[in-house]
């Protein structure tokens, strides 16, 4: 598999999400900590609803290319919530936003990325 931005492979970065590579101290969050409860149905939000690093910066930020983020950034990624607490599809879906702060170092590697707030879509 072939390195991609920063030298770290996609099996690096997975690994690193899940907390399961020696990220020296990284303070990369799992969302399986996070509890977020819907503005929409007030329901509690299941992990498998929210974005992550990966679908955020290694499919889209990395995937188009000649993108290189240095420094802090928020992202506001829409997203549908059609799990419930326990992981159930809901037959009721609805898109809400997923207010992301993530910091970059200066090689454009993703150092931190946390979900700050969900918010209904305006």
């Amino acid at each position: 598999m072939g390195k991609i931005e920063g030298g770290f492979t996609m099996v690096d970065r997975k690994m690193e999400e899940k907390g399961q590579a020696d990220t020296g101290g990284n303070p990369v969050k799992e969302h399986e900590k996070e509890r977020f409860v819907c503005p929409e149905c007030r329901k509690p939000i299941h992990v498998n609803n929210l974005v992550d690093m990966k679908s955020i910066v290694d499919d889209n930020l990395y995937y188009v290319g000649g993108v290189l983020i240095v420094g802090k950034a928020r992202f506001l990624c829409d997203f549908q919530h059609h799990y419930d607490e326990e992981g159930i599809a809901m037959k009721e879906l609805h898109t809400l936003v997923a207010v992301i702060d993530a910091e970059f170092d200066q090689s454009g590697r993703c150092i931190r990325f946390d979900t700050v707030e969900v918010q209904p879509v305006k």
